[in-house]
């Protein structure tokens, strides 16, 4: 009866999820306010009750605050850069298939890290709709632009679970980057086969070279995260490996160079902006101890001058007063109207984990599973937060939703509790490809009607070999563990 008791949020925002016919904020509200319920029906007396509701709530809104003000920013620095005149030229057909190698795992996972919310999808398609490839094939393949999805919106879920379980961004990024050196080498057989079924064909060099390429970006943003920053693990990774493939044909042309150069300016600025204040001293210790704000006393403190989201909205202002006033205006107000949904969602999702948390009935579901499935239980870790991504199609609800469960589910198994925050976080974000959302939005991108069922059946085997490559982790793992070896 307890347990039933505690998980009434979970369920009910679950199952409101899952009838379609609630939306993503109107069903984190709900179960936000099932957990408050919760929390306040523990505590000992009316004012304990106010006290910690009150308590718990501005926690749970200024861990919010980080990724809600990267959402806003965000989406105004994407708005700004679409809005500016820029003279572009289609793509070269003489080698497709390495085009769409650079559109799936390059470029759309490079927008997708810097912006994030699908912005990647988006960018993806627009160079996959020119090639010539089948419509239903071009909008699955597209999904690739998700894979770097930990490190979408320079990696707001991640930093939003890193603070859920009081630990740096920076570990939870690493760790996460480590997984992702599993499962990118495991995505290219699904890639592959997508290509071929569109026509396209693969010779052993191809082969060869995606691996290595899958390898190399996977250091890239292991190194990233552990030696720059974790925000820019996805960003600067692909940004590398993106000047290392395509570098060589743009420097046939050196106006072919000025003009990416011209086009780029603001990413440019704003990845340098970044690690300039990480990297370079001594403005690297100014503004890491200069305008930050720790209002809980060491819960998730904001450095101001480092935070992606000052970066966005400075930039971003740089390419608005190149418009004209009334078009500059009319930009930043649809940004800022678009960023209000995925705000409130993150709020709320944010707000229903911290409620949870704090009543005791994420580590009362935890125990549970664990005693009915015993030592079977941890093998739920990467498919309870690919459900989770795949319902919510958000890493930072994904994350807010079962992060403390996650923890909870295998405290009794051997795993520790950093690689577990890792399998939910990469298991989650990827799996948001998979999202209704998500596929009707590709779907849009490349002109079908009533195709979504027909692009979810090709993209599901990315969601499923990248769950079954976590899994074999968690197996390996707790394996060695049993016999004495880790």
């Amino acid at each position: 009866m307890a347990l039933a008791f505690h998980m009434m949020p979970l369920v009910g925002t679950v199952a409101l999820l899952v009838s379609r016919r609630v939306s993503l904020l109107n069903a984190g509200v709900v179960g936000m306010a099932l957990a408050l319920a919760m929390l306040i029906a523990v505590q000992p007396t009316l004012d304990a009750a106010v006290d910690r509701a009150v308590v718990k709530a501005a926690e749970g809104a200024w861990l919010a605050w980080h990724a809600m003000s990267i959402i806003a920013a965000g989406l105004l620095f994407h708005r700004a850069f679409e809005a500016c005149p820029r003279h572009t030229e289609p793509a070269s057909g003489e080698n497709r298939r390495r085009a769409v190698f650079v559109a799936c795992f390059l470029v759309g996972p490079f927008a997708e890290s810097v912006t994030g919310f699908g912005v990647g999808l988006v960018v993806a398609l627009a160079m996959l709709r020119h090639m010539g490839l089948p419509p239903v094939h071009a909008a699955a393949l597209g999904l690739f632009s998700q894979i770097l999805a930990p490190w979408g919106a320079m990696g707001v879920g991640t930093r939003v679970g890193a603070e859920l379980i009081g630990a740096s961004f920076a570990e939870l990024g690493t760790a996460s980057a480590l997984l992702m050196g599993i499962v990118l080498p495991c995505l290219l057989p699904v890639f592959w086969r997508l290509i071929h079924q569109s026509g396209l064909t693969s010779t052993l060099a191809d082969r060869v070279t995606d691996v290595a390429l899958a390898v190399c970006l996977a250091v890239l943003i292991w190194a990233t995260n552990r030696f720059v920053a974790p925000e820019l693990g996805g960003g600067l990774a692909t940004g590398v490996l993106l000047l290392l493939v395509e570098g060589p044909r743009l420097i046939r042309s050196a106006g072919d160079v000025q003009r990416l150069l011209r086009q780029l300016w603001p990413y440019t600025a704003l990845v340098g902006g970044l690690l300039a204040t990480r990297l370079v001293p001594p403005l690297s210790d100014w503004t890491g101890n200069w305008l930050v704000l720790d209002p809980f006393g060491g819960l998730a403190p904001l450095a101001l001058l480092r935070h992606p989201a000052t970066w966005l909205v400075l930039v971003a202002a740089i390419l608005l007063a190149g418009l004209p006033g009334r078009r500059a205006r009319q930009v930043a107000g649809g940004a800022l109207r678009a960023a209000v949904v995925p705000m409130l969602a993150t709020l709320v999702f944010v707000e229903l984990a911290t409620f949870m948390s704090a009543s005791g009935g994420a580590a009362l579901f935890g125990r549970a599973w664990q005693d009915a499935a015993g030592h079977l239980a941890v093998l739920a870790t990467p498919i309870f937060g690919a459900a989770a991504g795949a319902l919510t199609g958000s890493n930072t609800a994904s994350n807010a939703l079962m992060m403390h469960i996650q923890l909870s589910l295998a405290a009794e198994s051997g795993l520790s509790p950093m690689l577990t925050a890792a399998l939910q976080t990469v298991s989650g974000s990827i799996c948001t490809m998979l999202a209704p959302g998500r596929i009707v939005l590709a779907a849009g991108l490349v002109g079908l009607v009533k195709a979504e069922g027909a692009i979810y059946r090709l993209a599901l085997p990315i969601g499923l070999v990248s769950v079954l490559s976590l899994l074999a982790v968690v197996v390996a793992v707790v394996g060695l563990r049993g016999w004495g070896l880790a």
